[in-house]
């Protein structure tokens, strides 16, 4: 039983789900934490958010916990996210690989006594994989999130502590977009945290400041520590926002600002999402290079049920060096068919140093379910 255990635990690969930007103002809600627990959004829905999920998404099915088989009390709320993927990719001057893995297997829960509550990811280690197969089956387990938090009903503002990103920019739940693989939001990255988050009337503040993750089992990236702030204006038909983050690692120092636009197009029912990004990092040995990184998308909901969307990403790891600047063009196709499903087709062409006639190219089917 403990050797299938391994071996199941052994194939999950970590791929935190996080909100989707793209629903933020085509489905009525102005800000994440309408649809979600965590004003950033992503894990554990609201009530709120599960009615959309099943009435306004997809328009069918019960979006209530097991489809409303069965109610918890009000103190307690329990979510999870299933992923699979099925797909190929093909690097530049390689052949032609099928890929085919389970992708994610978290399970939310979370407890509330008055204002105070305490919140809990767990799930599959990916970085396992790589492991001796008589390692103990706690390392294949993960919680990528834990983390107290106080808010009273009503409030203005709120407070938690532990294990999370701080807010910062565009949240997208694709881990592998430059906006979150490039500025420390990465697999395992989450770092320990203190946040205090402010809202008034069209304002909403974030700030924070974090601690690298200590073990480095349970974590990736240099696990810097430092302090982020990050504030939106809600607009007639979308936000703005701007952000700064400041991270100091064993190896580096970086200072990062940042800007976000959304924007919901009501005539011809386009959200468009843009974030750019400039930050300046100090190496150990004194040399300074500049960064930049940017999204641009733009989705179309065909409500009830499907989501139509074109991204560009750039990165440039140091923008005088052309010849390292990465560039992207991505199709999504995402199709709700029914509450607690998703089907979603990631198509991606990447290119290096503005080679555009040979880019690496994927296909990706994921089937997504969340309890």
């Amino acid at each position: 039983m403990r050797v299938a255990l391994i071996v199941v635990a052994l194939a999950l690969a970590a791929a935190t789900a996080h909100a989707y930007p793209q629903l933020q103002f085509t489905t009525g809600a102005t800000r994440c934490g309408e649809c979600h627990v965590t004003p950033d959004g992503g894990g554990l829905l609201t009530d709120y958010g599960r009615d959309e999920a099943g009435e306004t998404l997809s328009g069918r099915g019960d979006g209530r916990l097991l489809h409303g088989a069965w109610t918890p009390p009000d103190w307690l709320q329990l979510g999870g996210d299933l992923r699979g993927a099925l797909g190929g990719k093909q690097l530049d001057g390689e052949a032609a690989e099928l890929l085919a893995f389970p992708m994610q297997a978290d399970l939310y829960g979370r407890v509330a006594v008055g204002p105070v509550s305490l919140n809990l990811t767990v799930g599959g280690n990916g970085a396992a994989r790589g492991r001796n197969a008589d390692a103990p089956i706690s390392t294949y387990l993960v919680s990528r999130e834990h983390f107290v938090a106080f808010h009273q009903e009503d409030a203005a503002w709120s407070v938690r502590a532990g294990r999370f990103y701080p807010t910062l920019g565009l949240r997208t739940q694709d881990h592998t977009a430059y906006v979150r693989r490039h500025l420390d939001m990465y697999l395992l990255e989450e770092p320990y945290a203190l946040e205090g988050e402010y809202t008034r009337g069209r304002w909403q503040a974030f700030g924070s400041a974090f601690l690298g993750n200590p073990t480095a089992e349970l974590a990736a990236g240099d696990r810097a520590s430092g302090a982020a702030a990050s504030i939106e204006r809600l607009l007639d038909d979308g936000a703005v926002a701007g952000h700064a983050r400041a991270a100091f690692g064993p190896e580096d120092r970086r200072y990062l600002v940042g800007a976000v636009g959304k924007r919901w197009l009501p005539g011809p029912k386009l959200l468009v999402l843009a974030e750019l990004d400039v930050q300046r990092q100090r190496l150990a040995t004194g040399f300074v290079r500049y960064q930049l990184v940017g999204y641009l998308g733009v989705t179309r909901p065909f409500l009830p049920g499907y989501l139509i969307g074109a991204a560009l990403q750039r990165y440039a790891p140091d923008v005088t060096f052309r010849g390292t600047t990465r560039n992207a063009l991505e199709l999504n196709l995402q199709a709700f068919p029914w509450a607690h499903t998703e089907l979603h087709l990631l198509t991606r062409a990447e290119a290096t140093g503005g080679d555009t006639t040979h880019p690496n190219l994927l296909a990706l089917l994921q089937v997504h379910y969340f309890l």
